[in-house]
This record gives C-alpha cells, sequence and structure tokens, in this order.
C-alpha cells in the first residue's frame, strides 16, 4: 500500500537541482500530494495545471492530430512548468528558468516510471 508521507517523501527528492516543487493531481485535478515550496499556493497551482492538462487534452489533440497526450512543457516568465500522466494521474514540475528541458524531461519520466506500478494498484484497488 502507497502511504502519503512516503508518497510526498518521493515527491520531494526531485526537488533538487532547481526544480522547486512536485506535485500529483487526480483525474479531476485535485491535489494528491505536494512536495517543495509554497505550500499556500499548491491548490491553486494544482487547479491551473489541470486546467492546461486537460484543455490540451480536448482541444489541442485535434489541432496537431495527436493520439494521446504524454508530456506538456511550458516555459513561463517565472520558471519552467513540465506534466505527464502516471497511472490515472497528473505528475507535474515546476522548475527555475535555469533548468533545461532535457533534464526536466529526464527526471519527470523517471520519478513517472517509479511511481507508476504502486499508483496503478491504488487505482485498481
Amino acid at each position: 500500500m502507497l502511504k502519503p508521507r512516503a508518497l510526498t517523501q518521493v515527491l520531494h527528492q526531485a526537488n533538487t537541482g532547481g526544480v522547486r516543487s512536485t506535485i500529483l493531481l487526480n483525474n479531476e485535478g485535485s491535489l494528491v500530494s505536494f512536495a517543495g515550496n509554497g505550500d499556500k499556493e499548491s491548490k491553486v497551482t494544482s487547479a491551473i495545471t489541470s486546467n492546461v492538462w486537460f484543455a490540451y487534452e480536448k482541444h489541442g489533440k485535434n489541432a496537431l492530430s495527436a493520439e494521446e497526450t504524454k508530456l506538456i512543457f511550458l516555459d513561463c516568465e517565472n520558471g519552467r512548468v513540465a506534466m505527464t500522466r502516471v497511472a490515472s494521474m497528473i505528475l507535474c514540475m515546476f522548475a527555475d528558468k535555469s533548468v533545461g528541458m532535457g533534464l526536466l524531461k529526464a527526471k519527470l519520466q523517471a520519478l513517472s516510471r517509479y511511481l507508476d506500478e504502486p499508483l496503478q494498484q491504488v487505482a485498481s484497488g
């Protein structure tokens, strides 16, 4: 069984090298777990993240003739955002502008692979 404290600790391990925070959202966009700076803004951040993800899934796939959304990257004024689906949830990392997109992608994919099986068990159980 995946314990909430253990999940937060795993997410926190990704917060190195310029990654400021890592969040996990359910399909409805509700915050499941959060690790990093800005606890007060985490609910707002998760709402914005889920809206971006689901808007792209709904409208972006048609525009780009894509099968499914795998990764979304946003290069913002104050940093970078990377999102991916893991199990039936959305994993998101927020990083400084100095963090390269390649490094952010590698961290996101490594964490996604690590969490996939435990989260699949939670989702099906």
